[in-house]
């Protein structure tokens, strides 16, 4: 669908706002600016993550679009603004969680999360059959339950009916794109942080999809990620409050949007994203092949630019410490009203760096980038007589910063990258607390961007783009996020994080043997 010239020039004299929908892990945001990046308001709706077994992780797609809804009433609610002053709808969510819609246009099952290791399985028959190095040197990725191919073949494997059914498989804000439009796209940066693209070439890597027997007529229609896929229904308008008629733009995964969002459009800077998951993000401008497939390889946003990828959990273990441990903190937070995070944050501040030896490893649900392994586990390793919970909750926030810093090492290091300054993003960014440990632990500037809710900020500048509003992302970024706060590394925190980093960096390695008996107990 084209917008003509004349039409976007009346769009900008007349409306100014855009709009930014993130389906993320833990809720739907849905976010209003205005055309200078500025944040209006935001409505947001946590949701639960279901667990039906051990190492699986689903969510019902029905659930993002109610909250979807809900969080869009309530942004439009906050803005005070009539709601055809609303320029045009950006999306964005976590990335290789597909779902799988019959040909009524209803989930047939819920969808498989991110986090969900049930393929390993049909990983390693891909890894048998294919190769990593193929898979790689095609897609950019690696061979890895995480990545929405195996997880399709796990369906198709397991529950052949519902396969056989299933008339597109959509990520989830391609699922809220058709509740909004009633399109079926994929954009092309999603489809290749799924494994499911080419990225050279840019379509679908139709000759391992058939290796795989994974048919491309199940997939949506390929679009750049500023891509206008149709405009607000009236049914849609109904249920949102949205005006009908609304140009949607397809957006795009989270790990993308989050680049563009936190001004990350230029070869050399980075990004890294702590909230459920804790990614770091560096555009290049071209693809990085790792020979030992510690690191992946997206395709931007932007044109001719991509993205070198260290994805791993570690925010959500914060947030697995709060609903665990934490109920007095959540206590006193409802009677100051304020959120439950700034009291553990206040309480691991009192605790001196390095949190007196005590290191945290952050894999709850199995490692990612760089080690890769399904079966590694959560560890606190040091404990002492002395240490309570405020030494927990700050070993927490350093062993997170640590895995990070161990990906730095190696894009740095093995793969020649060097990155010039961090820019932070997220939940955890929000922290004082914790861009400081990010900063010493590291030892890179760390940079906080200017607005929020860089997913749905990220979305709103593709959408912008898409209808005409900017002349391209750069542009966009560079007007719309200054830099709100900027720290440099601490020399004496510096010292004793080095030497924590070590011993936390031989500890995975130390236990692989034992989390492999784990499983065979």
């Amino acid at each position: 669908m084209i917008y003509s010239h004349c039409y976007v020039e009346r769009l900008s004299l007349s409306k100014s706002y855009l709009l930014g929908i993130d389906i993320g892990t833990a809720g739907a945001k849905s976010v209003i600016f205005n055309l200078s990046g500025n944040w209006v308001s935001r409505g947001y709706v946590e949701y639960p993550v279901s667990m039906p077994k051990s190492g699986w992780a689903e969510q019902d797609p029905n659930t993002w679009w109610r909250s979807a809804v809900e969080s869009l009433r309530i942004a439009i609610r906050k803005a005070t603004i009539p709601a055809d002053e609303i320029v045009c709808v950006g999306l964005s969510s976590q990335i290789n969680s597909p779902s799988f819609i019959g040909e009524d246009g209803n989930p047939l099952r819920s969808s498989i999360l991110w986090m969900d290791r049930r393929a390993d399985p049909q990983a390693t028959w891909v890894r048998q059959k294919i190769g990593e190095e193929k898979i790689c040197r095609i897609t950019g990725v690696k061979v890895d339950s995480f990545y929405s191919y195996c997880k399709l073949l796990w369906v198709k494997e397991n529950q052949p009916k519902i396969w056989e059914q299933t008339k597109v498989i959509l990520q989830p804000k391609d699922y809220i794109g058709f509740k909004l439009t009633g399109e079926c796209v994929l954009d092309k940066a999603l489809a290749s942080s799924s494994g499911l693209l080419d990225t050279r070439r840019g379509h679908y890597a139709i000759s391992l999809l058939e290796e795989m027997n994974i048919p491309t007529e199940k997939l949506p229609r390929l679009v750049p990620s500023t891509e206008v896929i149709g405009k607000v229904t009236e049914e849609a308008a109904d249920q949102t409050g949205l005006a009908s008629g609304i140009p949607v733009i397809t957006g795009s995964g989270d790990v993308i949007v989050n680049a563009v969002g936190s001004g990350v459009v230029k070869t050399g800077l980075a990004y890294n994203k702590t909230a459920t998951a804790s990614d770091i993000v560096i555009c290049v401008d071209h693809p990085i092949f790792d020979s030992r497939f510690r690191m992946v390889s997206y395709a931007h946003a932007l044109p001719k630019k991509w993205l070198l990828v260290g994805g791993a959990g570690g925010g959500i273990c914060y947030r697995w410490f709060r609903d665990t441990f934490s109920q007095s903190e959540v206590e006193v937070a409802k009677r100051l009203n304020k959120d439950p995070y700034e009291i553990m944050d206040a309480e691991a501040q009192q605790v001196k760096p390095g949190s007196e030896n005590l290191i945290f490893l952050p894999h709850l649900m199995g490692a990612r980038s760089p080690v890769w392994d399904t079966k590694a586990r959560g560890v606190y390793f040091g404990i002492n007589i002395n240490h309570d919970k405020r030494h927990f909750i700050r070993a927490v926030m350093e062993g997170v910063a640590f895995s990070v810093r161990h990906r730095i090492e190696i894009i740095e290091k093995d793969l020649g990258v060097d990155i010039e300054e961090v820019r932070v993003v997220g939940g955890g960014a929000r922290s004082p607390l914790w861009r400081r440990i990010m900063a010493d632990v590291y030892n890179k500037p760390i940079v906080l961007p200017g607005g929020e809710d860089q997913e749905c900020l990220g979305a709103a500048i593709l959408a912008g783009v898409g209808v005409g509003l900017y002349k391209d992302a750069i542009e966009a970024s560079n007007k719309a996020i200054p830099v709100v706060d900027r720290l440099e590394p601490m020399r004496e925190n510096r010292e004793k994080y080095e030497r924590l980093y070590r011993v936390y960096a031989g500890l995975y390695h130390n236990l692989k043997d034992s989390f492999d008996m784990l499983f065979e107990a």
